[in-house]
């Protein structure tokens, strides 16, 4: 009986959810709604799958989101946690994050890979270089030309090495119901990109599914564990000709353990689930950092982790110079409030979103978020067009990755972001990506946001 009363829970759920951003990241189609029928097909099957694939993992999945979802409609009753000027004063962001006992830094380099051009030009060049493995880990891998191209391209390379691509189920299968405006006449997209990844090709693909309506986030795409891009690009035509977005690429020890994260999350999408746990073995890296490398902390947020929300938080708190932040979706309360405090200590707050939004509701959030920071003297921008980059930068510290900086992904959904401090990187961000993008953009006024006001749906928007 409560296994029934839980699907009915989700059944119910399902029909009425509002149009957000967790499904929906698509701007250039027609139409983005996909029907209440088929997320509770999407539903209802993922629970029954993970009722018997994963019963441990997704009963803590459902425990942590409740948990989660119940501090954030308490959240402007919480006491913030704040930094005595004088620790501030002499330890830096990665000391507090030591004493928060964030995850150890590990050796690592990047580069920066702003808007499409450059991401999928790197990406052809990877994936036809890779000599053994091709690991592709996405919340949407779409079915428009640009998703069928990169689909040949692997189902071509996978005769020659192992190539695993896992998708979530529900943000890729929402993405396939209509294709972009100006999609070619003669194009016929395919009706499962799970089916056509497999045809005629060796790949192996996986599904990650979405009990409690959770989902996998991260972006991760792998190669011969060696060079790894993560960031906020998903596979399909708005990544690469539409929106404003980045990624970044990895090299060193650091790629070993996102391997090793992308490797926990395939076996536990595979057929025996959580019984398979305890054959999961971790591949061992160097843990000494080389003078040549950056140390980067890989952040998660994931059940009994929110590493990414605790991380940025606590780096506003020890700002001392400048907090640049850009973004898609703010509904984090707690975010609003350390910014506006460090802009009254003096620091340099700038925020840059977008005016125009792919979700009415979160867009509606964006314009109370930032009328906050407006009022405070904050610097705010309207970037011109859509803006998908999710990135930090406070003094010298750099946060970058999947997550929004909303209640799903700082609390519920499966993220990866990187953090490092180095000072050459940040001012190398700064410069390709923030200043160009305040050049740019509107810088918003008081008379701009006057009539802005807190959504009145504001208690549900805020665990979106």
């Amino acid at each position: 009986m409560k296994i029934i009363g839980l699907l009915a829970l989700l059944l119910l759920t399902s029909c009425t959810l509002p149009d957000t951003a967790l499904w929906n990241e698509r701007s250039t189609a027609k139409s983005i709604r996909m029907p209440a029928e088929g997320i509770t097909k999407i539903m209802v099957h993922g629970s029954l799958v993970s009722l018997v694939r994963n019963p441990f993992s997704s009963t803590r999945k459902g425990l942590w989101m409740m948990k989660n979802r119940t501090e954030i409609a308490v959240s402007k009753l919480v006491e913030i946690n704040a930094v005595d000027e004088r620790y501030r004063s002499s330890h830096d962001i990665e000391d507090l994050l030591d004493k928060m006992d964030m995850p150890q830094r590990v050796g690592g380099n990047l580069d920066y890979l702003i808007d499409g051009k450059s991401f999928f030009r790197a990406l052809d060049k990877s994936i036809v270089n890779a000599k053994s493995t091709i690991d592709v880990r996405v919340f949407i891998y779409d079915n428009d030309e640009v998703a069928v191209n990169i689909s040949n391209q692997l189902k071509a390379r996978s005769r020659e090495v192992r190539c695993r691509v896992m998708m979530d189920e529900l943000g890729s299968l929402s993405s396939w119901w209509d294709q972009p405006d100006y999609a070619s006449k003669s194009f016929t997209p395919p009706s499962s990109m799970p089916h056509f990844l497999r045809k005629n090709s060796k790949i192996q693909v996986r599904e990650s599914k979405n009990p409690w309506l959770i989902a996998d986030h991260s972006k991760a795409i792998i190669f011969d564990q060696k060079e790894a891009y993560l960031g906020g690009m998903n596979i399909g035509t708005e990544y690469l000709h539409d929106w404003h977005d980045m990624m970044f690429r990895i090299t060193g020890p650091a790629v070993v353990a996102i391997q090793n994260d992308f490797n926990h999350a395939w076996r536990l999408q595979g057929g025996f689930g959580d019984w398979a746990y305890p054959l999961l073995r971790n591949k061992r890296y160097r843990k000494e950092i080389e003078s040549s490398e950056i140390g980067i902390r890989i952040l998660k947020t994931a059940p009994g982790r929110q590493e990414i929300h605790d991380s940025i938080l606590a780096a506003i708190r020890m700002a001392k110079k400048r907090v640049y932040i850009q973004n898609s979706y703010f509904t984090t309360d707690a975010l609003a409030d350390e910014l506006v405090r460090a802009e009254k200590r003096g620091v340099d707050v700038r925020m840059v979103f977008p005016l125009d939004n792919d979700s009415g509701l979160l867009a509606q959030s964006n314009l109370g978020f930032a009328k906050q920071l407006i009022d405070s003297g904050a610097s705010v921008y309207a970037y011109p067009k859509f803006t998908h980059v999710k990135a930090i930068v406070v003094d010298d510290w750099v946060c970058i990755g999947s997550a929004n900086y909303d209640g799903l992904s700082m609390r519920i959904n499966n993220e990866t972001n990187i953090a490092f401090t180095h000072k050459q990187k940040s001012a190398e961000l700064v410069q390709k990506l923030f200043r160009k993008d305040f050049k740019v953009s509107k810088l918003l006024t008081k008379k701009d946001s006057k009539d802005w006001t807190t959504p009145v749906l504001e208690p549900l928007i805020d665990q979106l």
